[in-house]
């Protein structure tokens, strides 16, 4: 059994973790190895809601603690009832 890679790209704004991590996954398609490719925040419909919050408009609208609640509140959630 073939064990995948997670490989992750950090940095600040702007400085090329998108154009690498699409060069990277180029490159182990042309090798036939497939990738998935996410970010953070992101993913699913509700998270790249919350990633338009996060990343767009003036960047003082939000609190540390409300900021770090958005983050937070891309986590699925699940319920017994």
């Amino acid at each position: 059994m073939n064990r995948g890679r997670f490989i992750t790209l950090e940095g600040g704004e702007g400085v090329g973790k998108s154009t690498q991590i699409r060069a990277i996954a180029a490159a182990l398609a042309a090798r036939g190895i497939e990738t998935v490719v996410t970010r953070e925040p992101g993913g699913s419909a509700g998270a790249e809601a919350i990633r338009t919050l996060l990343m767009e408009g003036q960047d003082d609208r939000w609190d540390a603690r409300s900021e770090a609640l958005l983050f937070a509140a891309r986590a699925p959630i699940t319920s017994d009832a």
